[in-house]
């Protein structure tokens, strides 16, 4: 298991953040009261996710524009298409990040 670890006032609501570790790319989004995180590509065309915009719970890829659920991880374009999720766990100030090798 791969495991990163993050400050939550280093998480501003309504923004995304890339993070490399171990060779993965991560995207760490954060909505008003919820962290969320997913390996930093998208499943139609692999562009990074990081460079989308945010809105509410809803991640739209600046590739081609398809919204992401971030509470299921699902496509609202294309629901076959679904983001691989990163296990977030947030103790205090403290984000914990989780992901098999």
């Amino acid at each position: 298991m791969q495991n990163l670890q993050l400050s939550l006032s280093e998480l501003r609501a309504g923004s995304l953040l890339q993070f490399e570790h171990a060779g993965t790319k991560l995207v760490v989004l954060r909505s008003k009261d919820r962290v969320f995180a997913f390996h930093d590509r998208c499943p139609h065309a692999f562009w990074p996710l990081s460079q989308g915009t945010l809105r509410n719970t809803v991640l739209e890829c600046a590739g081609h524009g398809w919204e992401f659920d971030l509470e299921t991880g699902r496509c609202l374009s294309a629901p076959v298409y679904c983001l691989t999720p990163v296990a977030v766990t947030v103790d205090g100030d403290t984000v914990r990040l989780q992901w098999p090798d």
